[in-house]
C-alpha cells in the first residue's frame, strides 16, 4: 500500500507542480500588461487553486471531452511552437553566436561551472519526462500494445527536438540574463518576449501559448493520476480502496 500512495503522491505532486508554474506565469503576465501590478503571494496561492479547480472540475464532470481536447491542444501546441519561433527569429535581438554556446553563469551559488550546469540541466530536462504518463491510460488505449509504446517514443523525440530548437533560439535572443532575471514579470521568457517584439500585446499572445500549454498539461497530469489512483484502489493497494475504485454507473455509459 505504501508503494501504491507513494506513486499516486508523486504525480499529484506534478499536478501541483504544474499548477504553481501556471498561477506564477499568469502573475507575470497581468504584471505585463498592468506595470503598475504588485505582487502578493496570495494572488499566486488563489490563482493556484484556480487552475487545480478548472482541471479537477473538467476531469469530473467532462471527462468525455477529454480526448477530443487533447487534440485540439495538440494542434495548438505545435503552431504555437512555430509561431513563438518564427517570431523569435525574425524580431529577436540575435546575439553572438561564440558566446551563446560558450558563456555559463553560476547563479546559484555553486562556484562550480560543472555543478552550476548540471543543476540548471534539471529544468530543461522537464519538457522530457513524463512520457510514461500515457502508460496509466492504457486501459483505455485501442491495441495499447503498439500505440502506446510509439506514442511514447514518438513524444520524446518530437518533443525533444522541437525543445531543442527553441532552447537555442531562446539564448539566442536572450540579450542581458541579468536583466531578464530583473523583469517586473518575475519570467525571464515573457522579458524576452517582449524584449524581442517591442510589444505587450504580442508579448502577451506568445506567453498565454505558453500558460495555456501548462495549464492543459496540468488537465492531463490530473487524468492520469485519477487513472492511477483508480488502478491501484481496484487492486486494494491503498487504504479506502472501495471508495476510491469505486465508479458511477453513468460514467460508464
Amino acid at each position: 500500500m505504501l508503494v501504491g500512495w507513494l506513486c499516486v503522491l508523486g504525480w499529484q505532486t506534478g499536478a501541483a507542480n504544474t499548477a504553481f508554474l501556471a498561477g506564477s506565469q499568469i502573475q507575470g503576465l497581468i504584471a505585463l500588461n498592468k506595470p503598475d501590478y504588485s505582487f502578493h503571494p496570495w494572488h499566486g496561492t488563489l490563482l493556484v487553486f484556480a487552475v487545480s479547480a478548472f482541471n479537477v472540475i473538467f476531469n469530473t464532470f467532462l471527462v468525455k471531452k477529454l480526448p477530443l481536447i487533447e487534440a485540439i491542444v495538440l494542434v495548438v501546441h505545435i503552431c504555437g511552437f512555430f509561431a513563438v519561433l518564427v517570431v523569435l527569429w525574425v524580431t529577436g535581438p540575435i546575439g553572438d553566436a561564440y558566446t551563446t554556446f560558450t558563456t555559463f553563469n553560476d547563479y546559484g551559488g555553486w562556484n562550480n561551472l560543472g555543478l552550476a550546469t548540471l543543476s540548471g540541466l534539471v529544468a530543461v530536462i522537464l519538457p522530457l519526462l513524463g512520457a510514461d504518463a500515457a502508460v496509466h491510460m492504457s486501459e483505455e488505449l485501442r491495441d495499447a500494445s503498439k500505440t502506446l509504446p510509439r506514442s511514447m517514443l514518438w513524444t520524446t523525440m518530437v518533443n525533444g527536438s522541437m525543445g531543442f530548437i527553441m532552447l537555442i533560439t531562446f539564448c539566442s535572443v536572450l540579450g542581458s540574463l541579468d536583466d531578464a532575471l530583473a523583469s517586473p514579470t518575475k519570467q525571464a521568457y515573457l522579458y524576452v518576449f517582449y524584449n524581442s517584439t517591442q510589444s505587450v500585446a504580442g508579448a502577451s499572445v506568445m506567453g498565454a501559448l505558453v500558460i495555456s500549454m501548462a495549464i492543459f498539461c496540468n488537465l492531463s497530469i490530473t487524468a492520469t493520476s485519477s487513472r492511477q489512483l483508480f488502478a491501484f484502489a481496484r487492486d486494494q493497494g491503498i487504504p479506502f480502496s472501495q471508495t476510491f475504485a469505486y465508479v458511477s454507473i453513468p460514467l460508464l455509459s
